[in-house]
């Protein structure tokens, strides 16, 4: 009977450590940092457990599930969504991958759009109680915004303009998630593609356009070559004119220049024939005029035929001289007549020479009437 006693008393001892065991099991908490536990007593919010070792009532507390997704990735390198149902949530920086949607732009093309949301939850009450499910309610309010953003621009802002998407996105998604005890922290889309249907018709398009363009720049660039070699002809032109201009201007000088050192020198030259005929009481214009007469008279017979002589005064004083021209100047001849008529037109012939032997023949002064 002793025996039998104390196998019941070691039972029963053993199964009172175990129920002690399993109390303490259920009454001590141990939270991790940067998780969060919702502890409800009879299915009413008691308190949140931050890190740390906490105890609880067993069977009468007990912590809250929490349904969520969680984006991972896989072995192929391609991120994966996982819905998980756990106690601890989760207060650090993590992902939220948006489904992919499709959205139209402002000029009706239509869009695949993913999207990636890097978020926080900053408060875990009301994560778990003021939305009844935060999965679903933040994707419905992202696609709805995504749709309003892609649809305020065209598909080349779109493309050009993610930063600002982004930027928009963040800031629309703060101040509606921030009631759920969200933080949105930043945005990134992760796809944006168009459809396949409308992809083959924009690059036709493309193709159109980078023609266009191609042409275009072709064609500017003959345009701005005959402008080019069009100003450089001009250049060409205006320079010859100016070289032109200034070799004119040179010559003139030069002539001028010429004329004034002849001038000079003619006039340097009479003042000393002047000093030189001065003692002999002949005057500067007289021997001037005999020697105009003289140079007029040696260029008679440097031509053969018949020839004229106006003079417009009487040839009686000049008589001694006029005998002897035909010698002076190398003709042998004689004057036979020379009658002089005043009062008759200047322009009558007063004097003519009659060359009738060119080689060293008669030559005559006859009367002219």
């Amino acid at each position: 009977m002793s025996s039998t006693g104390g196998i019941v008393g070691g039972v029963i001892a053993g199964i009172v450590v175990l129920i002690i065991i399993a109390l303490l099991a259920k009454s001590i908490v141990v939270v991790h940092q940067s998780e969060g536990i919702v502890i409800e007593s009879f299915g009413k919010f008691k308190k949140v457990l931050n890190s740390g070792l906490h105890f609880i009532t067993p069977f009468i507390d007990s912590p809250r599930s929490f349904q969520w997704r969680v984006v991972e990735m896989n072995e192929m390198g391609r991120m994966i969504d996982k819905t998980t149902i756990h106690h601890r949530i989760d207060m650090r920086e993590s992902v939220f991958n948006f489904l992919r949607q499709e959205v139209f732009t402002k000029d009706t093309v239509l869009l695949d759009v993913n999207a990636l949301m890097y978020y926080r939850i900053t408060s875990i009450y009301k994560a778990v109680y003021d939305v009844a499910d935060l999965q679903i309610a933040l994707s419905n309010t992202a696609q709805t915004q995504i749709k309003e953003v892609f649809g305020e621009m065209t598909f080349t802002e779109a493309l050009i303009s993610q930063k600002r998407i982004n930027e928009n996105l963040v800031r629309e998604f703060y101040s509606l998630f921030k009631n759920w005890g969200v933080e949105t922290l930043r945005m990134e889309l992760l796809d944006l593609r168009p459809k396949s249907n409308i992809a083959a018709q924009m690059k036709k398009q493309m193709i159109a356009e980078r023609e266009r363009r191609g042409d275009f720049i072709k064609s500017e660039g003959k345009k701005m070559a005959i402008k080019l070699e069009a100003e450089g002809r001009r250049l060409e032109y205006v320079n010859l004119g100016l070289a032109k201009q200034e070799a004119t201007k040179k010559i003139s000088e030069g002539q001028a220049s010429a004329k004034i050192e002849v001038a000079h020198a003619e006039a340097l030259a009479l003042d000393m024939l002047s000093e030189a005929l001065q003692p002999d009481g002949v005057l500067r214009s007289e021997y001037q005029i005999a020697q105009r007469y003289l140079t007029m008279l040696s260029a008679i017979n440097r031509n053969s035929g018949h020839k004229t002589l106006y003079l417009p005064y009487d040839l009686n004083g000049m008589m001694s001289l006029i005998s002897n021209l035909p010698t002076s100047f190398g003709i042998n001849s004689k004057i036979t007549k020379i009658k002089y008529t005043a009062g008759k037109n200047i322009q009558e012939p007063l004097i003519q020479f009659n060359d009738e032997n060119k080689s060293g023949g008669k030559q005559d002064f006859t009367e002219l009437d």
